[in-house]
């Protein structure tokens, strides 16, 4: 018999249960599964921890139509969700998933079924709360013997992100026919996509160059944002804000509660991660409540007469000016950013002020004139100078 012992993270949040048996090393990184979890469990909990201290974010009630159940689905509508999927198997999967699909029309009203229940009765099955999680390089040619150069990629099973399409089919359709979905973001919705994000901003970025001004452009980087948030502000925002009640609110109660997952790596797997936070790593409906979670961040930015954009987690601020007033307009993007570090502190997520890039933009005169002048912004003890150029979603933007 196995031995068990409980290890507390740092938050108190979740609980990792590392099970004291051999699992052979990798021989590139010489990490085990159980190092893995330890790791990636660490990660979030040092974030949590970083923003404890910061009193929690009082989100208020805004009047909005509401939604409290959910309608039904199809045998119709489960095939062709079967369809359209990824040819993805998890190894979570009883099936592989392309025998699923080819065998949809038969098992199509038997699947329906379940995710029925699921609707009516608010309620997650547990069956599909468990993930399975593999550690890939972030890039090729990183150390193989650090694990910073990881990262989690998780899978999960292939009935399971069904009902999660079926849910996330209708609380898309429930918020854009009531014109609820955040309107500074590009992902997740329809006829948006990293083109338009990029499209957007660029264009900004033209165009305040056509009147002779100067664009900074700053890029902000979070620290495993979708890790970390805090599912009892999701719950408050769901119903303060976006008008979720009863049973569709339930639902996403169960949904998020109960999650697990097991590290697999180098032939072996870990013992089992408890997580009290976060979206599923590679769920359907991650993304979605991520965007919802957010969604308040635009006022904090548009009180100091900056513009946001965002793609998912990605997210950029701008701003144009003439070139005479480029120390005032750094310094109030300066201040914009300092809020939302506070924003994001009090809604337990972390500004990485290390990795936020900036970039000045404008005519090749206008940017000649600035010689470098009260163009970088202070972020306590990390100075973010301005750059020749940024990768903006896949895309190199250059100063001028």
């Amino acid at each position: 018999m196995q031995r068990v012992k409980a290890i507390h993270g740092a938050c108190g949040g979740r609980t990792f249960h590392d099970t004291l048996g051999e699992v052979s090393r990798d021989e590139t990184g010489g990490h085990t599964v159980d190092d893995f979890a330890s790791f990636f469990e660490d990660k979030v909990d040092g974030v949590r921890a970083s923003t404890a201290s910061t009193p929690i974010y009082d989100v208020r009630y805004r009047a909005t139509p509401t939604l409290e159940d959910w309608t039904a689905v199809t045998a119709e509508e489960i095939q062709k969700l079967i369809s359209s999927a990824p040819n993805k198997t998890c190894e979570l999967d009883p099936a592989p998933t392309w025998l699923v699909k080819d065998m949809r029309g038969l098992l199509s009203p038997f699947i329906s079924l379940p995710i029925n229940k699921s609707l009516t009765a608010g309620c997650f099955s547990a069956a599909f709360k468990e993930a399975s999680v593999r550690p890939l390089l972030k890039k090729v040619g990183l150390d193989a013997g650090d694990q910073k150069s990881f990262r989690p990629v998780s899978n999960l099973p292939f009935i399971s992100k069904l009902l999660e399409r079926v849910v996330q089919a209708r609380l898309q359709a429930f918020l854009e026919s009531n014109r609820l979905m955040p309107k500074t973001h590009s992902a997740y919705r329809k006829y948006h996509s990293t083109e338009t994000a990029v499209t957007r901003v660029y264009n900004g970025l033209l165009l305040a160059a056509d009147r002779g001004q100067v664009s900074a452009l700053c890029l902000l980087d979070l620290t495993a944002a979708f890790d970390t948030f805090d599912h009892e502000l999701l719950f408050v925002r769901l119903e303060r804000q976006f008008g979720l009640r009863g049973t569709a609110l339930m639902w996403f109660r169960s949904y998020l509660s109960g999650r697990t997952y097991r590290v697999v790596y180098a032939g072996g797997t870990s013992s089992v991660v408890y997580i009290v936070c976060s979206v599923p790593q590679g769920s359907v409906l991650g993304p979605v409540l991520f965007m919802l979670y957010v969604a308040d961040l635009a006022d904090i930015v548009n009180r100091q007469g900056v513009t946001l954009h965002s793609f998912a987690d990605d997210t950029q601020l701008y701003l144009h000016c003439c070139r005479e007033d480029i120390t005032t307009a750094a310094t109030r993007l300066k201040e914009c950013v300092v809020d939302v570090g506070r924003w994001m502190s009090a809604n337990r997520l972390k500004l990485n002020t290390d990795k936020t890039e900036l970039l000045w933009t404008g005519s090749r005169h206008s940017i000649s004139q600035l010689h470098g002048h009260g163009s970088s912004i202070q972020l306590g003890a990390d100075t973010v100078p301005a750059c020749d150029h940024v990768r903006l979603l896949g895309v190199i933007i250059s100063c001028c």
